[in-house]
């Protein structure tokens, strides 16, 4: 049942022209706002023009005369979910990270992106298949930035989308992404010299970008005292510039440093160590969003090793939302291990795929840490990496979160409100209170008892319009 671009967005525009000129009511269901208050049993959700006019107990929201009324007793109505990492410029698929080592001549990287330009509609519709109503693209060419797919998304067919661009780096690791049709775009900007970094944020404010992106891994020994600097520098320069800092930083003493730098978002979990109770007093202090991303690492595992031994891994895609093609490729292991280098054996697969398992133990650990301490923890994927697919990928995510020991009625709010503030859009959406846009999903199942019930997805509301998630399926499950 695939459905075409055009189509798509005729019959959306189309909704949004009646959701705006009728007022829609969702009624009997239990709503819970992502504020973390007290649930509204049997309540009412009332919509005019796209946001939410009154939510509450079915006396203290009448429905009006005229409205359209959707029953959904029994129901469990949530925020949208937000993910607050993804990268509109891979793919889901090795094909999108040319530095993997394996794609051979089997995948041109440009032809990849290429696509990716072309067709930014399929992670769109596979976001809100999922019931995820905003996304922050934390890390890619100036595109994923300047593109329509991130500007033109107050429409019922686009989820909500902040970019931050290129990443700043002292890093080289440009080779491999700057090549062919995309051999003028960067994804990764220099960081060695002050120079670099001014320069850096006159490009990122030319192109519009919503941050500043650091990738800062761990320095050499002879190098830290200088790179160090070069980091504080850059918090400084996009402290001046009104631009967030985000910075990638797996370690706990480039964490540490991110964080004295200024960082208002760590887009990873530190995987090395324990939090110490100086990351946690910095990180607490200043409000910094902490996002987790448990799966991405174990997930390139899974990807690499599925190459290895030419076995696909299974697709986690409860809800027909994974794009065909993408589905074609994961399940196309054999042409990449024609290609695989020597080293990629099948030791090597079950080797990288136990030390995944150990990384993911030391994050979850962090996770609880963090969160004890009171922590603002927004739920995030880094979908587009291998194996971490745009949009049901987030379901693997909250669940790892939860198997780590956190409450999942908490999650509900870890996984809305606090992506939005990550993304700077808690005055808009995020919850479901009066005033906001009208982002928000409806449940079979409750996901105050386990998030898994966020698989039982049966609507999904955007920007006011209703559809039902069998509408949303981008293809039928075969």
């Amino acid at each position: 049942m695939t459905r075409t671009l055009i189509a798509l967005t005729a019959t959306s525009l189309m909704a949004l022209t009646t959701a705006t000129a009728q007022t829609t009511a969702l009624t009997g269901a239990t709503v819970l706002d992502g504020t973390g208050g007290p649930a509204i049993e049997g309540g009412t959700v009332i919509v005019e023009d796209g946001r939410l006019a009154c939510v509450g107990a079915a006396e203290a929201c009448p429905v009006p005369e005229g409205a359209t009324v959707t029953d959904v007793s029994g129901h469990f109505i949530t925020p949208g979910l937000v993910d607050a990492h993804v990268h509109f410029g891979q793919t889901g698929w090795l094909d999108g990270r040319p530095d993997s080592g394996v794609l051979g001549d089997v995948y041109a990287y440009d032809e990849t992106i290429a696509s990716a330009k072309a067709h930014p509609e399929r992670w769109h519709e596979a976001y809100l298949c999922t019931g995820i109503t905003a996304v922050y693209d934390v890390g890619g060419q100036a595109w994923t930035v300047t593109g329509e797919h991130a500007t033109d998304t107050d429409r019922p067919d686009r989820v909500h989308v902040r970019a931050a661009g290129p990443l700043t780096t002292h890093v080289e690791n440009n080779a491999g992404f700057m090549t062919g049709a995309v051999a003028d775009e960067a994804l990764f900007l220099p960081m060695q010299e002050n120079a670099d970094i001014a320069g850096n944020i006159a490009f990122l404010q030319e192109i519009g970008a919503h941050a500043m992106k650091v990738w800062y891994l761990a320095p050499s020994d002879e190098d830290r005292e200088r790179l160090d600097a070069l980091m504080m520098a850059a918090g400084a320069a996009a402290d001046d510039a009104g631009l967030p800092l985000i910075v990638h930083a797996t370690s706990l003493r480039e964490a540490k440093i991110a964080l004295q730098a200024g960082a208002e978002m760590l887009v990873h979990s530190v995987d090395d160590a324990p939090v110490d109770a100086e990351f946690l007093r910095l990180l607490t202090e200043n409000d910094v969003v902490y996002a987790p991303t448990l799966q991405a690492g174990r997930n390139w595992a899974r990807a690499l090793a599925s190459v290895a031994v030419d076995s696909p891994a299974p697709i986690d895609d409860p809800n027909n939302c994974v794009d065909a093609d993408i589905r074609a490729r994961i399940n196309d292991t054999g042409s990449l291990n024609a290609n695989l280098p020597p080293r990629l054996d099948f030791g090597w697969a079950i080797n990288r795929l136990e030390n995944a398992g150990a990384e993911v133990l030391q994050m979850q650990q962090n996770l609880v840490a963090v969160h004890e301490a009171g922590g603002l923890i927004a739920t995030a994927t880094d979908a587009g990496n291998p194996m971490t697919l745009h949009g049901p990928s987030i379901y693997e995510e909250m669940e790892l979160m939860e198997a780590a020991g956190i409450d999942p009625a908490e999650i509900i709010t870890l996984s809305t409100r606090n992506g939005a503030i990550a993304m700077g859009l808690e005055g808009e959406t995020g919850t479901i209170e009066a005033g906001k846009i009208a982002d928000l999903i409806v449940l079979a199942e409750d996901p105050r008892e386990s998030t898994s019930a966020f698989r039982s997805l049966t609507h999904v509301m955007r920007l006011g319009v209703l559809t039902p998630q069998s509408a949303l399926q981008v293809h039928d499950g075969e």
